[in-house]
């Protein structure tokens, strides 16, 4: 563990005092604030952006070969949340736009990807089935219990879609000699952005060289009560086209449905299940409004 004394003489700074500001140790010092994170260092990543021209993240004091990171501290504006929603699309949008590159496509990692979906489906289609016939079974539903079976066909149609059009999917990859990649975020949320003087992601610990549209999957899983998903593709496209295989796997990995369980906790399970099964809807109307965009693909 480092001495955190030594790394600020290391740099000549000078600290003040420190506070703790959710997980990360806050330093103020005789060149600002400061943010210390031990046992992190994105020195490569940050460097990697810089040669892509992407520059929205706080500036880093600390070298190649140092075990922590020493970031300048931002200090954030209070927004809107839906500004500060609009402002993560945009740069998660630029960011892909500007590390995006053509990889030779790994046709066993995009088989691995469609037998998954294959596999998921099969066993959540047969899990649901049983589920359904057990309830069926009940003289005496619970509250929980009948909001599912009144929604079961959501669920069905739901997987159906997959099964059909991950097969679909994967004969298009099939075609494709190669495949877009760009360096994803990988943990993209809204307490990951901040907005001062300009627009930051922070945390970029789990960052990787990926397919772009797992960014987006994440984004609208965490806000998809204050978000659209047909306005995030929008604002997403202003920065970045989506192209049309990336929107059909992106409707495929949106719409497998969790599995749904039953606790003691009738009203919790209740409030649950009406929260997941206004997303499933979402995803469901969304599939039936936009179908001839998909029968392009």
């Amino acid at each position: 563990m480092n001495n955190l004394k030594d790394v600020l003489a290391k740099y000549d700074i000078k600290p003040r005092g420190y506070e703790f500001i959710g997980k990360v140790k806050v330093i103020d010092t005789d060149k600002g604030k400061l943010v210390y994170k031990e046992n992190s260092n994105n020195y490569d990543i940050y460097e990697y952006l810089k040669t892509r021209g992407f520059t929205f993240f706080p500036r880093s004091l600390n070298l190649k070969n140092d075990s922590y990171d020493l970031l300048e501290y931002i200090e954030e504006v209070n927004i809107p949340l839906e500004q500060k929603l609009n402002d993560l699309i945009h740069l998660t949008g630029i960011l892909h736009r500007q590390t995006s590159f053509q990889k030779e496509i790994d046709m066993d990692l995009i088989k691995d990807l469609y037998e998954s979906m294959q596999k998921e489906c099969n066993y959540l289609l047969a899990y649901y089935e049983d589920l359904n016939q057990y309830i069926d079974t009940i003289v005496f539903m619970s509250p929980s219990e009948y909001l599912l079976v009144s929604n079961i066909d959501l669920i069905y149609f739901l997987l159906t879609f997959v099964k059909v059009e991950s097969e679909n999917w994967y004969n298009i990859l099939k075609t494709k000699k190669s495949i877009r990649y760009s360096m994803i975020h990988n943990n993209l949320s809204l307490d990951h952005t901040l907005v001062s003087d300009n627009r930051y992601l922070i945390s970029w610990s789990r960052a990787k060289l990926d397919m772009p549209i797992y960014d987006l999957i994440r984004i609208y899983e965490e806000n998809y009560y204050d978000i659209e998903l047909e306005n995030l593709l929008h604002e997403y496209e202003v920065e970045n086209r989506i192209l049309e295989e990336e929107y059909l796997f992106l409707l495929l990995k949106l719409a497998i449905p969790k599995r749904i369980e039953f606790t003691q906790n009738t009203y919790k399970d209740c409030y649950e299940l009406n929260k997941y099964l206004i997303y499933l809807s979402k995803i469901g109307a969304l599939i039936q409004k936009m179908d001839r965009k998909v029968e392009k693909v």
